[in-house]
C-alpha cells in the first residue's frame, strides 16, 4: 500500500542528490551563541508588555487600487518564471498523501477468510477468491503553512518570496491541501511604545521582549488560493517591514496549525537571518531572541504531527532548524527551487 508513496519519494530525492548537510560553501551560516539572561531565568522568555501587540489581515493595510496593482505585478512576474503549477501540484500530492483505510477489498485469493463466501467451497471447490483485504486510499490529510520574515532586510527579496508562496499556495490548492500564508514583523523600530514604557518605569533589568509584536495574515487555511490571491499580493507592501521576533512567530504559526484538524502539519519558515530587535537585544543580550527561537522550534518540531523546515534566503539557518535549505533568489525563481524544497521534505520523511 505504500509503494506509490515510496516511488514518489525516490523520484524527488534522487532528482538533485540532496542531503541535509549539502550546503553551498559560498552561503554563510547565521551567527549564534548562548543567552546568559535566558539561562539565568531558566529559559523563561519574558515580554515586558503585550499592550500594543497586533494580529491583522495584511490586505487591510493596503488600498484596493494599490492591491490590484500589486496583484497585476505579481501575475506578470509569475508568468515570466515559467513554473509548471499542475506538475508541482502532482508532485506535492504524491509526496504528502498518506494511506487511509477505506473499507474492504473482497474476492481476494489471500487475506482474511470471508465468511459470506464459504458456500462457494462446496459449490466451486476450485474457487480461491474466498478472502478479503483492507482497502486503502491515499488522502491529502495535511496542512502547510508559510511563515515569512517581514523584517526590513527582506524587502530586496520579497517579490520572489511572494511568487514562491503564491505558486505553492495555488499548487497546494490543486492538490486539495490546506495552506496558510503568514508574516511577522514589529510595530515599530527600536522598541516603539513598549520601549518608551520601559524607560518611563526606570529601565528595570532584563525586561524581556521590548517591542510591539505585529503578526500578519495573508491567507488562512480555510480560504482557497483564488479567494486569497489579492491578499497574498499585500506582501509587496513593504513600508511596514521592520524587525523580527522569530520565536514568537513560530509559536503563533504552530498554535494556529494545531487548531486545524489534519493528520500532518508542515511549517516553512522563510527568513534571511537571525531574530532581530535592537531594543530587546540591548536591554537583555544579543542572543536572547536567538535562543528563544531555538527553544520554540524544539518545543514544536516533531511533536503534535508538526514538521518545521527553515528556508534561508541567501543564508543557512542550520542553527535553528533540523531540516533547512538555503536558496539563492538574487536572479530568478526557477523550477529547481521548488524541487529543492520538496526534496528537503522527502529526505526528512525517509529518515
Amino acid at each position: 500500500m505504500y509503494k506509490r508513496q515510496e516511488k514518489a519519494l525516490s523520484r524527488i530525492t534522487l532528482s538533485l542528490d540532496f542531503t541535509d548537510d549539502a550546503e553551498d560553501s559560498n552561503i554563510a551560516t547565521v551567527v549564534t551563541g548562548n543567552s546568559k539572561v535566558l539561562a539565568e531565568q531558566n529559559q523563561l522568555y519574558r515580554v515586558f508588555s503585550r499592550e500594543y501587540d497586533r494580529e491583522t489581515r495584511a490586505a487591510s493595510r493596503v488600498r484596493d487600487s494599490e492591491l490590484r496593482q500589486f496583484r497585476e505585478q505579481l501575475d506578470a512576474q509569475i508568468f515570466h518564471q515559467g513554473i509548471n503549477v499542475p506538475r508541482l501540484a502532482r508532485q506535492i500530492s504524491q509526496l504528502l498523501a498518506t494511506p487511509r483505510r477505506d473499507g474492504w477489498l473482497f474476492g481476494q485469493e489471500e487475506g482474511l477468510l470471508d465468511g459470506r463466501r464459504l458456500t462457494q467451497v462446496i459449490a466451486a471447490p476450485r474457487e480461491r477468491r474466498l478472502f478479503r483485504k483492507d482497502q486503502y486510499r491515499f488522502m491529502n490529510d495535511c496542512m502547510v503553512s508559510f511563515l515569512i520574515d517581514c523584517s526590513g532586510s527582506m524587502k530586496q527579496s520579497i517579490e520572489y518570496i511572494a511568487m514562491l508562496v503564491d505558486i505553492f499556495s495555488r499548487a497546494l490548492d490543486q492538490a486539495e491541501i490546506a495552506s496558510e500564508v503568514l508574516g511577522f514583523t514589529t510595530g515599530d523600530w527600536n522598541g516603539g511604545k513598549v520601549y518608551q514604557q520601559w524607560l518611563s518605569q526606570g529601565r528595570p533589568a532584563n525586561p524581556g521582549r521590548l517591542n510591539e509584536r505585529s503578526h500578519l495574515v495573508f491567507k488562512t487555511a480555510d480560504e482557497s488560493w483564488r479567494k486569497s490571491r489579492r491578499n497574498i499580493a499585500a506582501l509587496l507592501k513593504t513600508p511596514h517591514f521592520r524587525e523580527g521576533l522569530d520565536g514568537e512567530a513560530v509559536d503563533w504559526a504552530c498554535t494556529r496549525m494545531l487548531q486545524h484538524d489534519s493528520a500532518r502539519r508542515i511549517l516553512f519558515v522563510i527568513s534571511d537571518g537571525s531574530p532581530m530587535d535592537s531594543a530587546t537585544n540591548l536591554a537583555n543580550d544579543e542572543f536572547y531572541l536567538d535562543n528563544h527561537l531555538k527553544n520554540t522550534v524544539e518545543k514544536f518540531d516533531g511533536r503534535n504531527s508538526i514538521e518545521i523546515y527553515g528556508i534561508g534566503v541567501g543564508l543557512s539557518l542550520t542553527p535553528y532548524y533540523r531540516h533547512c535549505l538555503a536558496i539563492d533568489l538574487s536572479e530568478s525563481l526557477s523550477n529547481t527551487v521548488f524541487t529543492q524544497i520538496l526534496q528537503m521534505v522527502a529526505h526528512a520523511q525517509r529518515r
